[in-house]
């Protein structure tokens, strides 16, 4: 019995032995307030002694640095409208003892404004002017295309946009004192705000264009024939209609152009709140003709 307490402590003994050998692997062991041992202290390794060619965990080691890529703006480019690069033009001309330029773009080659547009802007290179009309012609120039700008006396007066002759966008006129004296705007040669009245659902053939602007009729009226040709083309200025007011028939003079039915006068175009109106005045009549069947005295 004695032998077996023996064998057995010098077993425990021999364990203890192999513990203590096994902490001082790892580092010196920390002693606690009451003086028992408790976990060693790990061993800490300089890096100074790791292997310079130990594998590494970049994505692609030993590949060459790629530059940052930065997103650069795309430049806009110079002269281009729509889509449509244009030819930049100017005119000098004098006013009053006052130079005036004008700064504009036209179209590459002419191509025929919308018919049903009330005005055409052309820039005519032989007069070097701008032409205003009514009609599509090639002989009035090449329309008008981009940015548009009057300058008298070094100081801007008008600034606008032309889409293929038709005035479009942000219209803006500023008064001696570089304020702004009026603002309109517009979209392919009509009002922005106009009521347009088609007589098909595609919407290619213009029955009635009301021009309103901030909700008042202001600009030209038109109306038209289902052929496309004009039925009453006239004015409004502050919700009134003003100078004359055409009708016309639905045909055509032997030279081609249309036959005129009435021509009613209105309100002085420069004087629309003058007291002495009297109403509407019917200066002429044609019949299907041409041939004058009214005129006032």
């Amino acid at each position: 019995m004695t032998r077996l307490f023996y064998l057995i402590q010098s077993a425990f003994l021999l364990l203890c032995l192999i513990g203590m050998s096994s902490y001082t692997v790892y580092g010196q062991n920390e002693i606690d307030q009451d003086g028992k041992n408790s976990l060693p202290k790990p061993m800490v390794v300089a890096i100074d002694s790791i292997d310079e060619d130990a594998p590494t965990i970049e994505l692609n080691p030993g590949a060459p640095e790629e530059k940052a890529q930065v997103k650069r703006k795309k430049k806009k480019k110079r002269n281009v409208f729509w889509g449509i690069k244009a030819k930049k033009q100017y005119t000098r001309s004098n006013s009053k003892g006052k130079v005036v330029f004008e700064l504009f773009f036209v179209l590459p080659e002419y191509e025929t404004p919308n018919p049903y547009a009330p005005l055409k802007y052309y820039y005519n290179p032989k007069e070097r002017k701008i032409e205003r009309k009514s009609t599509s012609n090639s002989k009035y120039g090449i329309p008008l295309h981009g940015s548009y700008v009057k300058i008298v006396e070094k100081d801007t007066v008008t600034t606008g946009y032309f889409y293929k002759g038709l005035l479009t966008g942000r219209w803006v006129w500023y008064g001696s004192d570089k304020t702004i004296k009026d603002k309109k705007f517009y979209y392919m040669g009509f009002p922005k705000d106009a009521e347009i009245t088609y007589y098909d659902s595609k919407q290619t053939k213009v029955k009635e264009v009301i021009p309103y602007q901030h909700g008042e009729l202001n600009g030209i009226y038109q109306s038209f024939y289902e052929s496309g040709r004009k039925k009453v083309v006239g004015s409004y200025k502050y919700g009134y209609k003003i100078g004359n007011w055409t009708e016309y028939y639905d045909t055509l003079d032997r030279r081609g152009q249309q036959r005129r039915k009435k021509l009613t006068q209105y309100r002085n175009k420069n004087n629309v709140y003058r007291k002495d109106y009297a109403g509407p005045k019917v200066k002429y009549e044609w019949d299907e003709n041409g041939k004058v069947t009214h005129k006032s005295k």
